[in-house]
């Protein structure tokens, strides 16, 4: 019998400040209140290096899984650290195999689990209970680093006790290696040719296309939100946008008489963003061109339908909830996608917002592959288009290209090859 799993009891939470910086926080959900040790890890270590504030919230939920286990094994993380017995060398083991496990999985151990069984699934599998080896690294490697820095501190203020300073600092590092060897134990996967992150496929392209058209027959979208959700399918399939571009877009910052265009900015702490998760751009503010139809589609939604939602007319952002005229958050889009690939036949089970992006990169490559552009050239431009520092950053959108293109110069290779007809050769060699 599996326990069924309680109620997480901590989350990590956004705050916005007057100035307009979002900060994570790990809370304790009774409490409301962030917990002190993760705080000062991550206000004083972390973000002092310039780290994103998504960098932030994903320390964070990577250090949530040192609380759960810790509150599955009774342990006081705060008293160990005071103390210097910090973990023991079982307890790490316990909390490397606790790190392997999903969410849902590692609520089941909490003090508070009912002892409920968990219903199979309808395919008749119970759900996978363990996370990837990616995941579980990232999660030690997060709890080494909170750990390395919290002792420091507390480390620091037994200067003036020589005898209990040693004996801090040793527990310490015997405490810090046997972690560090357990992260480190987990090799990084490389880029393999099979399993990576692809663009869809021709057929899907073709049927993502079709039905988010506003008046097609199998659009899966209610009437009201149905322009809208087609505009952004076709901002990131046509222009390559990141979802947290897309939803950062200014009115002002597009362009729609005329040759239209659409401006992408950099706008980190913006106080004119109410979302506590702000939408973000990783990469360099550009101008991108529209064509004739993009623009047509840009210029009706903000002429003829945005206009029209209350609230819009409140704030700049572009895309908007059209309940409320709210700025559009990053999890109405992935929900979107969610509902395309669950009421769509044909769609990929992993559709997203990121996958578009890499349709775009697949997309350029065909053009640039019938024009005969030059490698260097695409390369610069694919770089500008994308907003790229560093034309490195394509390396993993060019999978499918990269494959295509080695694939037609191997099989262009083994046609080449001439095989003598043995059995025609010694046939003429019997008659001569």
């Amino acid at each position: 019998m599996r326990l069924r799993s309680s109620s997480n009891p901590f989350a990590v939470r956004w705050a916005k400040f007057a100035a307009g910086e979002r900060m994570p926080f790990l809370i304790r959900l009774a409490t409301g209140i962030p917990i002190a040790e993760p705080t000062y890890w991550i206000t004083s270590a972390r973000r002092p290096g310039g780290l994103q504030p998504n960098t932030l919230r994903n320390d964070l939920r990577a250090l949530l899984h040192l609380y759960l286990w810790a509150e599955a094994r009774r342990v006081n993380i705060e008293d160990r650290l005071a103390s210097g017995a910090l973990l023991t060398l079982a307890e790490i083991v316990d909390l490397d195999t606790f790190c392997g496990r999903r969410v849902a999985h590692a609520l089941t151990e909490l003090p508070s689990a009912s002892a409920t069984p968990i219903k199979k699934s309808k395919r008749g599998k119970g759900a996978r209970l363990e996370t990837s080896l990616l995941q579980k690294r990232n999660r030690l490697t997060a709890i080494y680093s909170f750990l390395e820095y919290a002792s420091a501190g507390y480390l620091s203020r037994l200067q003036f006790w020589p005898d209990r300073w040693a004996h801090y600092n040793q527990v310490r590092v015997e405490c810090l290696g046997w972690l560090k060897k357990r992260y480190e134990a987990i090799t990084k996967p490389r880029g393999d040719d099979i399993g990576g992150s692809e663009g869809l496929e021709e057929d899907q392209l073709r049927l993502l296309r079709s039905v988010i058209e506003p008046d097609g027959d199998r659009n899966p979208f209610t009437f009201p939100v149905r322009f809208r959700n087609y505009l952004i399918v076709r901002l990131l399939l046509d222009l390559g946008l990141r979802r947290g571009e897309l939803l950062g877009l200014y009115v002002e910052d597009c362009k729609v008489g005329g040759a239209g265009s659409i401006t992408v900015h950099r706008r980190p702490d913006n106080p004119e963003d109410p979302r506590p998760e702000q939408p973000s751009s990783k990469t360099n503010a550009r101008t991108l061109p529209l064509g004739r139809r993009l623009t047509e589609i840009l210029y009706e939604w903000i002429v003829h339908h945005r206009t029209k939602i209350p609230g819009a007319q409140s704030h700049p952002f572009l895309i908007v909830d059209c309940r409320n005229g709210r700025p559009l958050c990053l999890s109405s889009v992935n929900k979107m996608m969610r509902e395309m690939r669950g009421r769509v036949p044909g769609l990929p089970a992993n559709l997203s917002a990121h996958k578009l992006r890499h349709s775009w990169n697949d997309a350029f490559s065909d053009v640039m592959d019938r024009n005969g552009v030059a490698p260097d050239d695409e390369s610069k431009w694919r770089a500008r288009l994308m907003g790229w520092r560093s034309e490195g950053s394509a390396k993993p959108y060019l999978r499918r290209t990269i494959r295509r293109r080695s694939d037609e110069v191997l099989v262009t290779i083994q046609d080449g090859l001439e095989i003598p007809d043995v059995k025609g050769m010694e046939r003429t060699h019997d008659q001569g």
